[in-house]
């Protein structure tokens, strides 16, 4: 095997107090039996929860790769940016990482990120590319969800890579731009 397999790391959490902006808002119900199904989420097939662990893995990976460009940008403004897609990433795998041991009882395995060794511009090019790929896989991931939950998470992570994507490709553009 040419990677190790480990138990998900968990990066920094928000503290407990808090509050966190995608609480569900409290039952409306007074019914009992009614109650109790709307703060249960539906449970996970084997094939969502698959998925779900390889899209932790992506998530991982994202922060490795966009931890190394980091340490590269060539501007504040860019750091700035690319620090708060780092941020995201982190956020979209602590959820994603929330729900997996929600619904398996157990932590999802993760490959050890691959380091990225490129210069800036190829890393960028990279980064771009990875970010339209991971578009693409959370909205059609969203598209055959039969699980609300996942749905809206998947949906909005989606159009968070969808940003990340113009970011890049818009320090892609300036930065090739500035080279000619």
């Amino acid at each position: 095997m040419l990677f190790k397999k480990k138990k998900a790391p968990s990066f920094d959490q928000p503290q407990p107090s808090q509050p966190s902006f995608r609480q569900p808002p409290p039952p409306t119900t007074s019914s009992p039996s009614q109650g109790s199904q709307i703060n249960q989420p539906k449970p996970l097939s084997s094939d969502q929860l698959q998925h779900l662990q390889q899209f932790i893995q992506h998530a991982y990976q994202a922060v490795t790769d966009y931890e190394y460009l980091y340490e590269k940008v060539p501007t504040e403004h860019t750091a700035h940016t690319i620090r708060g897609i780092i941020d995201d990433n982190k956020k979209h795998y602590q959820t994603l990482l929330h729900l997996y041991r929600k619904q398996a009882n157990k932590d999802p395995e993760v490959t050890e990120a691959m380091l990225n060794r490129n210069a800036y511009t190829p890393a960028l090019k990279k980064a771009f590319e990875q970010e339209q790929q991971y578009t693409h896989l959370f909205e059609e991931a969203a598209r055959l969800s039969d699980n609300r939950q996942l749905r809206d998470i998947y949906t909005s992570i989606a159009r968070d890579h969808q940003r990340h994507a113009l970011w890049f490709l818009s320090y892609l553009t300036i930065y090739t731009n500035d080279k000619t």
